[in-house]
């Protein structure tokens, strides 16, 4: 991230005001208890992570379909995943993001498109995996700690 150039940053600017837009009004912002404050934040770290999913696109929209919105949170959500199991120490914004990747993948239904519907069946799947390794590595560690 810290080596974009100036370009890349400015997409991403224009990526995280339609990802803003468009999630703001969505049922599953509006219906979460996260900090409104946070929204700005979430949408600006989301557009780093997945400008280059945009690189090809000329004009990035100024709002996104609820498809698209969905498709960048699942991005988003294998991207902090593997850090998080890579050993990055995944922030409060983070997690919010996995967790919003959770609810927009609870949405999926088949009046979506067949690769949508894998990519949320992926991020059920795989949240759960995460919970059952983080289950057991807080599991270890206390044991660790145990006399």
């Amino acid at each position: 991230m810290l080596l974009m150039n100036f370009k890349e940053r400015w997409r991403a600017a224009e990526l995280s005001s339609a990802i803003e837009v468009s999630l703001k009004p969505h049922s599953v912002w509006v219906s979460s208890s996260y900090p409104r404050s946070s929204l700005e934040t979430i949408c600006r770290k989301i557009s780093l992570m997945v400008i280059n999913d945009f690189r090809r696109v000329d004009n990035l929209p100024k709002r996104l379909s609820e498809q698209e919105l969905m498709s960048i949170f699942f991005n988003s959500f294998s991207i902090l995943i593997n850090n998080s199991l890579n050993g990055e120490i995944l922030t409060k914004d983070d997690y919010i993001i996995i967790a919003l990747a959770r609810e927009f993948s609870a949405l999926v239904d088949q009046s979506h498109q067949q690769e949508l519907i894998n990519h949320a069946v992926s991020v059920i799947q795989l949240s759960n995996n995460w919970d059952k390794h983080i289950i057991k590595s807080n599991q270890r560690a206390n044991i660790r700690f145990t006399v």
